[in-house]
């Protein structure tokens, strides 16, 4: 997940439909892992996927990151899932801006000593160099009464009187760290680092995202080593830092994988979609393999169960979503007009197996009353209805884009349903007392990080989200409007 989810019919399904994609062409697409066995309940089914992404991420590097060989394994995995269970398959192939260290990235107090400055990250799209200058801290109202929330460097007054050619000390907070790295820019400085905020649970090294590339080196450090470098900066004395990063920025092809019910049509369109890639640091098992299982696993139970639809599913695994939800976007900017009209839900599930859970049950909230009377609404009741059936606390969200591909259909109108469970931020004593867990705590203290493995799931809540996502398509696809042509089979 980026920084910064009535009337019945009989069901059947044809198991077998024509490839649109010769996986069997594909180099090692048949022994990536071991095939699945389908026989497990859903649950069992999905974290064998996941057991499967992580053998993959294991042998690539450690991750499953858009544009690496691991990303590429995976997709090859999940298509021929899809083609065995007989899904027409393809891939949707796509360039993303790439980024990478070509070295860890140093930030060293100069004097005295030469001492490290902590875990340190480099910031995707910062510039490269190695450089040493003044540290100069930039309104980080880290003093008591100071107000919870940090605007440092949110305005460019904020740098009056900076000296050109230091390096800037910033705060995360309350304005994207662009907005901020372009103030510091523009007010001469060398480079910047960013502290993270100390509130809300964001203490920790962090790594994050600017939209367009800079021109100067740009690094993220804990909270706590950034207030000790603002007392040093503070000193009568000052102190000198050196700042290096190596990076790697240019352009990069990889692919979406879709699976269809049927390979054409002017009908009702559900797609239901999960983002395949992982962060660099780690292999993403609950970012977002968990996601990605679960898809995975409710297609396949569905050609299994043979269940007959009346509207069209599209099944899809999105790459690049870590890089600024790149391949949902390059999909539906590639849909027709008339497409584009008759997706009537879009159903994404994104980090669903955090240890310390919360169920979330989220949607866009700018559906029209049709939208909500018609298969969006439908999808969010029996997402509802199936939780509360097994006595399971939800939580419901709506009015946001909650920084997954869910952004990328309903800035274009397109409801919304979603199912999450948390990612790095803290839990809330309400929430511990309604779901379990701890408060205090991340839902996923792996977030983004490379303990996100195979240990780092709940299996019980990836059962529960799976299970739900199941009846929802069953609930969704057969209560669809017919088309006055015959039911589609898958």
């Amino acid at each position: 997940m980026s920084p910064s989810k009535t009337s019945r019919a009989t069901l059947s399904i044809a198991a077998v439909l024509v490839a649109a994609v010769p996986l069997s062409g594909i180099a090692g697409a048949n022994d990536i892992v071991p095939a699945v066995r389908l026989e497990p309940g859903a649950g069992e089914g999905a974290f064998r996927h996941l057991q499967a992404l992580q053998d993959i991420a294991s042998a690539n590097g450690g991750n499953r990151a858009a544009g690496t060989p691991g990303y590429d394994r995976s997709a090859e995995y999940v298509a021929e899932r899809l083609k065995e269970a007989g899904y027409v398959v393809r891939f949707e192939e796509f360039e993303f801006p790439f980024f990478e260290d070509r070295a860890p990235p140093v930030l060293v107090v100069s004097e005295p000593g030469g001492e490290a400055a902590g875990a340190v990250r480099t910031l995707t799209n910062s510039g490269s160099g190695d450089l040493t200058g003044r540290l100069r801290a930039v309104n980080l109202q880290l003093g008591a009464g100071a107000p919870a929330a940090s605007t440092s460097g949110c305005q460019a007054a904020d740098f009056d009187g900076f000296q050109r050619g230091a390096v800037a000390l910033i705060r995360r907070g309350t304005c994207p760290f662009q907005i901020k790295v372009e103030h510091a820019a523009a007010a001469g400085a060398a480079g910047v680092v960013i502290m993270n905020e100390g509130t809300n649970g964001r203490t920790d090294v962090f790594s994050g995202l600017l939209s367009k590339p800079a021109a100067i080196p740009v690094v993220g450090i804990s909270y706590e080593r950034g207030r000790s470098l603002d007392t040093a900066s503070r000193a009568d004395s000052g102190v000198t830092v050196r700042l290096a990063v190596d990076a790697l920025a240019g352009k990069r092809a990889t692919r979406n994988v879709l699976a269809e019910t049927e390979p054409a049509g002017s009908g009702p369109l559900i797609i239901v979609g999960a983002h395949l890639d992982s962060v660099t640091e780690g292999p993403g098992i609950n970012d977002n393999g968990s996601g990605s299982a679960a898809v995975l696993e409710a297609a396949l139970r569905l050609a299994r169960e043979a269940v007959q639809t009346r509207a069209r599913l599209r099944f899809a695994f999105w790459g690049a979503e870590e890089r600024g939800l790149v391949g949902s976007r390059h999909h539906v900017a590639a849909l027709s007009e008339e497409e584009r009209r008759n997706v009537a839900v879009y159903i994404n599930l994104d980090m669903v197996g955090s240890p310390n859970f919360v169920r979330y049950v989220q949607e866009s909230g700018q559906e029209s009353a049709a939208a909500r009377d018609g298969l969006a609404g439908n999808a969010r009741r029996e997402f509802l209805a199936d939780f509360r059936e097994h006595d399971l606390t939800i939580e419901e969200r709506s009015g946001g884009r909650f920084g997954t591909d869910t952004g990328s259909f309903s800035e274009k109108g397109i409801p919304t349903v979603g199912l999450y469970t948390g990612a790095g931020g803290p839990k809330s004593e309400a929430q511990a007392n309604s779901f379990g867990g701890t408060a205090g705590r991340p839902y996923d203290p792996c977030y983004h990080q490379a303990c996100d493995t195979v240990e780092n799931i709940n299996r019980e809540v990836l059962e529960a989200n799976t299970r739900a996502l199941v009846r929802v398509l069953k609930a969704v696809t057969i209560a669809a409007p017919g088309r006055g042509t015959p039911e589609p089979r898958l």
